[in-house]
């Protein structure tokens, strides 16, 4: 008996929505992923490396400093603070004053470095800081190892977290289009006796099929990618705290991304019910 051109356009329909609504769990993974490996970047990038400048340090000694500092590979960028200097922000941290009521600045003149994201590992961090303290003119070398080591270990574990349930969420829509896609087939399988019966050949058949779950694939990426950034800027709206990545760049790559696993995925098992149908059909 065939089936009512309505019903395949129902079958098609409601696979599309299916697929299209697995792409869209898979790409809010991808994307809180992206946006938990920019916020580890963006905590790296805000540490601050402080060199304590020696009380008798000379304008000879600064300048070979800086010219270390601004060959090093590690270092973005940097800013010298006199003793007066270290002192007023300081003060403006503690709201009050200090000097007065010490009877002296303990402050020692500074450099305080921005580092590369790429150089802010422990390991990276602590080469660093021993390089520095062998520069003449250097007294010590501060920064905030304990807090920075632990944002980073909470974040990367985040990460972990999310990779496991992205590879979780991908196993579980393969499973969920296969069947999905596999209904669909069957809807069809009287057709696929009747053009096998006329001598069609296997890639003859899967041809029609593979190309319909082609389009099936770039249309629902397409809409999970739309639905997803719709939901981002909507957040983004409502929680501008967040902080959420907005890269165009990032944003194209992950949705081109979702199409790319949509079509995959759609074609590959598409292709294999068929071929199981015309194998099993007499």
């Amino acid at each position: 008996m065939a089936h009512h051109p309505n019903g395949l356009k129902a079958d098609y329909t409601i696979a599309t929505v299916s697929v299209t609504l697995v792409l869209l769990l898979l790409g809010a993974v991808g994307y809180i992923l992206l946006n938990a490996y920019s916020s580890t970047s963006a905590v790296r990038s805000e540490l601050r490396f402080s060199l304590l400048l020696s009380d008798t340090v000379t304008h000879a000694q600064r300048a070979a400093i800086e010219r270390r500092m601004g060959l090093h590979p590690a270092i973005a960028s940097w800013r010298y603070l006199s003793a007066d200097e270290a002192a007023q922000d300081f003060q403006a941290y503690i709201g009050a004053d200090f000097v007065e009521f010490l009877g002296e600045n303990p402050l020692p003149a500074s450099y305080e470095l921005t580092l590369n994201a790429g150089h802010t590992d422990p390991s990276d961090l602590t080469a660093l800081e021993r390089e520095c303290t062998t520069w003449s003119g250097v007294e010590e070398v501060a920064y905030q190892q304990k807090i920075i080591d632990a944002v980073t270990r909470n974040l990367n574990r985040l990460n972990y977290i999310l990779l496991g349930l992205g590879i979780f969420l991908l196993a579980v829509a393969i499973m969920l289009i296969s069947n999905t896609l596999r209904l669909a087939v069957a809807a069809r399988r009287q057709a696929i006796a009747t053009m096998k019966l006329v001598g069609a050949t296997t890639a003859f058949i899967r041809r029609p099929f593979v190309w319909r779950s082609f389009t099936q694939g770039v249309v629902a990426g397409v809409l999970s990618s739309l639905l997803l950034y719709l939901f981002a800027d909507g957040l983004s709206e409502v929680m501008p705290d967040i902080r959420l990545s907005t890269d165009r760049s990032t944003l194209a790559l992950l949705f081109s991304g979702m199409i790319l696993v949509g079509v995959t995925i759609c074609t590959t098992f598409t292709a294999l019910a068929v071929n199981r149908f015309v194998r099993h059909t007499d």
